[in-house]
Order: C-alpha cells, then sequence, then structure tokens
C-alpha cells in the first residue's frame, strides 16, 4: 500500500503494476474525494496529449468533470468524451470535449450505443501512440437503475468493447453499498482490482 501525501491525498502506488489491465474495478468510498481523485490518477497514467479519455458518469455533470481535469492535468487530452447520464441538457464550454446525454438512467441500450459511438470514433482517429481511457461512474449508480444480472450483461459489453479497442477503463463501485455475492459476480468482469480506504491508502490486486 501506498502511504498518504502531505497533501491529504491519497499518493498512488506504482501504477506499473497495472500494465496489462484492460479493465479495472475501483473500490472507493462514494462519499467524499477519495474515489473521484482515484480516478483522475488512473485516467491521467498516460501524457494527456496523447490520451482520448471517455468519461461515462451517473453523478458529475460535464462540466465538474472537465474542471476536474483541468485542475489535475491542466491541459486538453488528445480528445474527450463525455457520457451524462440521467442529465437531458449538458453541455461544456470547450471543443476538446464531445458530451452526450442519456436522460433516463434505466435505459442502458442508450447508455451503450452514446458510449460505444464515442469510443468508436476515438479508436478509428486515434494513431498507433496514443492510449484510450474510459471511466465509469459508477457501477453503485447503475445498480440502482439495473438488477445485478442486467448490470452484468451490460459491464460484459463495455468492458469487452473497451478491451477490443486497446483501451483502458476503470469502473468505480462503492464496497459498503453493496453484499459480498453482488461484489464477487461482478469482480469476474475485472483483470485487476484497485482498493483505495477512506484514509486515502491504495490497493492493487491482480
Amino acid at each position: 500500500m501506498a502511504e498518504r501525501a502531505e497533501s491529504g491525498e491519497p499518493s498512488a502506488p506504482d501504477l506499473d503494476a497495472l500494465d496489462g489491465a484492460s479493465n479495472i474495478l475501483l473500490l472507493a468510498p462514494s462519499l467524499g474525494s477519495r474515489g473521484r481523485n482515484a480516478g483522475m490518477e488512473l485516467l491521467a497514467r498516460t501524457p494527456p496529449e496523447k490520451t482520448n479519455v471517455l468519461s461515462i458518469s451517473y453523478t458529475e455533470s460535464p462540466t465538474e468533470f472537465v474542471d476536474r481535469w483541468t485542475e489535475r492535468v491542466g491541459v486538453d487530452p488528445s480528445r474527450g468524451g463525455i457520457v451524462a447520464v440521467g442529465q437531458s441538457e449538458a453541455r461544456v464550454d470547450n471543443s476538446a470535449w464531445a458530451v452526450r446525454t442519456v436522460e433516463n438512467p434505466s435505459d442502458l441500450t442508450g447508455v451503450g450505443i452514446e458510449l460505444s459511438e464515442l469510443l468508436s470514433g476515438m479508436a478509428n482517429a486515434s494513431d498507433e501512440d496514443e492510449h484510450i481511457a474510459v471511466s465509469f461512474h459508477s457501477i453503485t449508480s447503475l445498480l440502482q437503475y439495473a438488477d445485478v444480472q442486467r448490470a452484468f450483461r451490460f459491464l460484459h459489453v463495455v468492458t469487452g468493447r473497451v478491451k477490443t479497442v486497446g483501451g483502458v477503463g476503470h469502473y468505480h463501485i462503492d464496497p459498503e453499498a453493496h453484499d459480498k455475492k453482488t461484489l464477487a459476480t461482478l469482480k469476474g468482469l475485472f483483470n485487476a482490482v484497485v482498493e483505495v480506504d477512506e484514509d486515502g491508502n491504495w490497493d492493487i490486486q491482480q
């Protein structure tokens, strides 16, 4: 585990341990900033000018996400995409980011279509030395609108798509919000697990 940084934010461990992992389950509390900060660290593993960033969020507006990205990274990604779930209208005042909305959070087909279109556009436009980084926030929110079986099928498609385009995705879940059976079922979709506790300590499991 990594020690905490002086700023009080989690100090990222050696993220090289995640090399080769295409889909990562991020276990972190829903409350507070630990989970979001850890997610941003995972998105920022590669140089931003060579990174295509795709965010799928049930809980954060596109403007809030872009502001956090800018605060953490300082520059725009090569290409940015945001799927805002549960929002009827959303936009950002930055041409580097394409924003799609899905008003009904229960509409997994709609979420999948918007996600796939943005991901395909990034994959088709990217150079060989560019990266694709995906953030899904969050599985805990998804499970408010779909049962475990439906969510599993949906995430199976999403993780497969991310792997197909050579991307790396991380998917937030609050471990305290779900029973052990649900967590065990979902873990089967991922080839790495990152856990961040309330004190900001990281633990990476392959």
